[in-house]
């Protein structure tokens, strides 16, 4: 008798435990969006505008392949 009052309080304490972090695993996700929002920002100034695009190689510049692709800093 004692094995099953004890089985019962184990499986009513890990549904408390399962309820306790479903509620409370809202936080993960204001960390996941804070760090999409650090990359779009990091990934805005990656544009093509204004560089200069040199021989015929692997890096990606304007859509061709192109060995050296050149592009001045901006404060923009």
């Amino acid at each position: 008798m004692k094995k099953k009052t004890v089985l019962k309080l184990l499986f009513i304490a890990s549904c408390l435990v399962a309820m306790y972090s479903l509620f409370y695993s809202h936080e993960t996700n204001t960390l996941d969006s804070l760090a999409f929002q650090n990359i779009e920002a990091l990934a805005q100034s990656e544009n093509d505008a204004g560089a200069y695009c040199y021989s015929i190689g692997s890096v990606d510049c304007r859509g061709h392949k192109v060995e050296y692709k050149i592009s001045g800093y901006s404060l923009e």
